[in-house]
């Protein structure tokens, strides 16, 4: 009966954390389609500015600059994830999936990668936004 009670507000709680979609926005997804590059991984993603994240692969953002956070779990013969921030310059109904390309296949390091960007054409179209 407990949870019963908890879920609309939890429900009501996600609501509020949604971003408003009534001006331009960009989204940043971690992107988690499989590479034929070995060496190019799917991350989590952490946080955006001091916003955390950690319970969705995607994030709406107004456009301009964000400190993305972003996480690569730990592989195997490693115990722990390894972590970085970047700072991404979001455009305008502009969608940005995110990954991580390994340096070598058995070391932890690691650099963020922008694997593709694609227009939000609903944006484009609701806020004439076009390039």
């Amino acid at each position: 009966m407990k949870s019963i009670a908890v879920l609309p507000l939890l429900l009501l709680a996600a609501a509020c954390a949604t971003p408003p979609y009534d001006q331009p926005y960009a989204e940043i997804i971690a992107d988690r389609a499989l590479s034929a590059d070995p060496n190019v991984v799917p991350v989590i993603l952490n946080r955006i500015d001091d916003r955390t994240t950690l319970y969705t692969d995607r994030a709406a953002v107004a456009p301009g600059s964000h400190q993305v956070t972003i996480d690569v779990p730990p592989r195997k013969g490693f115990h722990l994830a390894t972590q970085a921030t970047v700072v991404m310059d979001a455009a305008p109904c502009t969608r940005y999936y995110i990954a991580a390309r390994l340096d070598t296949p058995v070391t932890q390091e690691w650099q963020p990668l922008v694997r593709s960007i694609e227009r939000i054409l609903e944006c484009e179209q609701q806020f004439k936004a076009g390039r």
